[in-house]
């Protein structure tokens, strides 16, 4: 048999049909199966604990030791191992990253296992070869028990779907209703590297608890009620289809001596947080120096030499900060302007704005004169909620600006390079730095919060319930991970 694998391995979990899948492939001369190696409990099958030369502990201390052995000690067929998800993660690892391992998943329906697994407690019956010993027993269903084990499963399959995906590499997918289909393992014959078909699988091994759920479930009516709260489907998930962005270490800003590191959303939010810091520096050192623009090297240095730290991440309601955005960078034609973009908001997505040259300090009087009004302004503001919309999601051409990217993915990025301790609303930024002070020892001194831009058209005014819905729209991931209310 000419293989491009050494090995393979059943990605599975308990009650999913494996054992049975070990004895349907070993029907085949080319292929063998070693039942569960890196189970916590023994190595391969109960009552072994010592395998190949090595030991539980050794197994412990470097599992790739026991799938070394295995892989160079079986030689004669193409070997595999059963693995499930409560079993050692770091062989997962190194399963799903070898492409000579050929890899193999087996699922099933997560209630019937689910149900299958406490039937098995219940009983002490975990495999089943003659009939006339089945035992048979009816389970009360734990909705938070199920959840759980739900979890676990999806989570699962994620880490296997991602670590295929990363690799460039495919699985064989096997259900617990392909098991007795001999059509279906000569094709998983033929995919681990050929072997002659077989006409039938003759299975020694048969199902434990063959009737429905219904004879073997208490509160059948119950649990379908509960079963069918669950969104399995995730629809009620708010999708993630804005890009991954980068840790961003140059926006934090710290004290030198004081072990405080602010981690705001934009730099233009640190102006107050800065003169904060450099006080209480003051007090420390005499001076006022402030560690910002960090690499990420010099952020690592920082938090190796500040370990016990507050580190403080400052967010702003949605509605307030796109507002920010618009006005900032898109109404005013100062420096901040983003020419290109106010550009394509005029042209492609019917955004009234005034000349520039009137916006360049932009006044009231002058600009409701030119027929540049609060209703204009809110319509504008409507058309930029609608563009970063698209923007986050990736159906434009612009880039996605910090300045209005969700402070959801702004944060993921932060939490790469350092977890914050707490995550202060803007609002309430005043407060948690009392706090701060008081954790740390240092004295209490005055927040004066950001100093807004004074606005010629103030969000107040054009503010509208709309606009809020729009927002959440825009937004859904900020409303959702930060718990933010309407904006007032």
């Amino acid at each position: 048999m000419a293989s491009e694998f050494k090995y393979f391995v059943l990605l599975a979990n308990m009650r999913t049909g494996s054992n049975l899948f070990e004895q349907n492939i070993r029907l085949y001369p080319e292929f063998s199966c070693h039942g569960e190696l890196f189970n916590p409990s023994f190595i391969g099958f109960p009552d072994v604990y010592d395998l190949y030369g090595v030991s539980m502990q050794e197994r412990e201390i470097k599992p790739q030791k026991l799938l070394n052995r295995f892989i160079s000690h079986e030689k004669s067929t193409l070997p595999g191992f059963r693995l499930f998800a409560d079993h050692d993660p770091r062989i997962l690892d190194d399963v799903l990253a070898d492409p000579e391992c050929a890899k193999i998943v087996l699922t099933r329906n997560p209630l019937d296992s689910f149900v299958s697994h406490a039937i098995a407690q219940a009983t002490n019956q975990w495999k089943l070869t003659d009939v006339s010993k089945r035992k048979k027993a009816m389970v009360e269903f734990d909705i938070l028990a199920f959840r759980s084990y739900l979890k676990k499963i999806q989570r699962y399959l994620t880490d296997i779907k991602r670590g295929l995906q990363r690799s460039g590499q495919t699985a064989f997918q096997l259900s617990f209703e392909d098991l007795n289909d001999v059509e279906v393992f000569n094709g998983l014959a033929t995919f681990l590297g050929g072997a002659e078909p077989r006409k039938e699988l003759n299975p020694n091994i048969v199902r434990q608890n063959p009737e429905g759920l219904r004879d073997k479930v208490i509160n059948y009516d119950e649990m379908v009620e509960q079963v069918s709260k669950i969104d399995l489907l995730a629809l009620e998930a708010v999708p993630i289809l804005e890009p991954v962005r980068n840790p961003g270490s140059k926006n934090f800003v710290a004290g030198e001596a004081l072990p405080v590191l602010c981690m705001p959303m934009h730099k233009s939010e640190q102006s107050a947080l800065k003169k904060w810091l450099k006080e209480h520096e003051k007090r420390l050192t005499g001076e006022n120096k402030l560690s910002q623009n960090m690499n990420q090297k010099q952020l690592a240095k920082w938090l190796e030499n500040h370990n016990s730290r507050q580190a403080i991440a400052v967010v702003t309601h949605p509605v307030e900060r796109a507002y920010e955005a618009f006005y900032r960078h898109i109404f005013c034609t100062g420096d901040e302007l983003f020419p290109w973009i106010r550009n394509t908001l005029q042209n492609h997505y019917d955004m009234f704005l005034p000349d520039k040259k009137l916006t360049v300090n932009p006044n009231r009087r002058v600009l409701e004169n030119s027929g540049y009004a609060v209703k204009n302004h809110q319509d504008a503001f409507k058309k930029f909620l609608g563009f970063v919309k698209g923007n986050l999601q990736g159906l434009t051409r612009a880039r996605v600006d910090q300045s209005w990217a969700s402070q959801n993915s702004i944060l993921q990025g932060y939490c790469r390079l350092v977890m914050p301790d707490v995550v202060a609303r803007k609002e309430t930024l005043s407060e948690v730095l009392k706090q701060t002070e008081a954790k740390l020892g240092l004295p209490c001194l005055p927040y004066e919060a950001e100093p807004e831009i004074e606005k010629c058209f103030d969000l107040s005014e054009i503010y509208s319930p709309e606009i809020e819905e729009m927002a959440r729209a825009t937004y859904a991931r900020d409303y959702q991970m930060f718990g933010f209310g309407n904006w007032r």
